[in-house]
């Protein structure tokens, strides 16, 4: 193993390690979706100086090195542990974490990290690393936030879709997901009153037609997965509640959430929605942000 990029297969699924907690349990969870699909893994380890395993301000380089030779050499043996079969790359660049992984995100079928990692004052929040990579990655960004909740035990998908394109980018995705597990697909569309004029408030009558155009909507983009992934179950559900709580509470009996990078709210210019930015960390199962990949 060398401080240079190996081979890197077309289609493989890209893991941050960083020898946290949450970034083993996204090692172990990428390690299973990689033995599904019959893809490699790309392992990849990036020097960041507030790392307190290494210490602060730390010149050299040498023993930079050696750690994330160590820290490669260790998750490599934990996929094997798991399946002997698998192909696995590595990568230690030199730099910050998140440039090498939106990078490595180009040209991969997922990316996959923990929640929180190593990073100066990390446990205050969500991570740096799975804030900008969620935000900025050209494919979809699974962030794993508890270290115990890895394996699928509840055979249930929950996307989150509100009528925009990049939540109907992850209504499909999640399709897979639910194809690739057998499991049941839950559609969860949550809506908050924006203000006295929203039309929804005028009169009794008006939730039920909200709602019904809602089903009618999302129930063409449903029609159109159903026809790859005829053998997956799907709920429909609309609620009144804030998207992020509806979707917290959906992740306590999901195997996974999809949602999409943005929604229908902000500004053209953002990467990353209210919704999904507020759910980093904070679903009891694994996250799955997806993006419109871009030329």
């Amino acid at each position: 193993m060398s401080g240079t990029t190996s081979p890197i297969p077309t289609a493989r699924i890209v893991v941050g390690i960083d020898g946290s907690a949450h970034g083993w349990a996204a090692l172990a969870w990428a390690a299973e979706q990689a033995s599904a699909l019959r893809v490699p893994l790309h392992l990849i380890h990036a020097f960041a100086p507030d790392i307190p395993m290494l210490g602060f301000g730390t010149t050299d380089q040498s023993s930079v090195l050696a750690e994330g030779r160590r820290l490669l050499a260790t998750a490599t043996a934990r996929v094997h542990s798991l399946n002997s079969r698998l192909v696995v790359t590595t990568s230690l660049p030199p730099g910050f974490a998140s440039p090498a992984l939106v990078g490595a995100s180009r040209d991969a079928t997922m990316v996959v990290l923990g929640a929180v990692g190593h990073g100066l004052l990390s446990r205050a929040s969500i991570g740096a690393v799975a804030q900008q990579v969620a935000a900025h990655a050209r494919c979809p960004v699974v962030i794993v936030g508890h270290e115990g909740h890895t394996e699928g035990t509840h055979q249930r998908i929950v996307v989150g879709v509100d009528g925009s394109t990049s939540s109907m980018n992850a209504l499909h995705n999640a399709f897979g997901h639910a194809a690739a597990r057998g499991a049941e697909l839950v559609v969860v569309h949550s809506w908050e009153a924006k203000g006295p004029a929203d039309p929804t408030l005028q009169t009794d009558s008006s939730w039920p037609a909200y709602e019904s155009h809602l089903e009618q909507a999302v129930g063409r983009e449903i029609a159109a997965s159903s026809t790859q992934h005829p053998a997956v179950k799907v709920r429909h559900e609309v609620v009144r509640s804030s998207p992020v709580a509806a979707l917290i509470q959906a992740a306590d009996t999901a195997d996974l959430v999809v949602v999409g990078a943005r929604g229908t709210g902000g500004f053209a210019g953002l990467h990353l929605g209210s919704v999904s930015g507020r759910l980093l960390g904070r679903t009891a199962c694994p996250l799955v942000v997806v993006h419109t990949r871009e030329a």
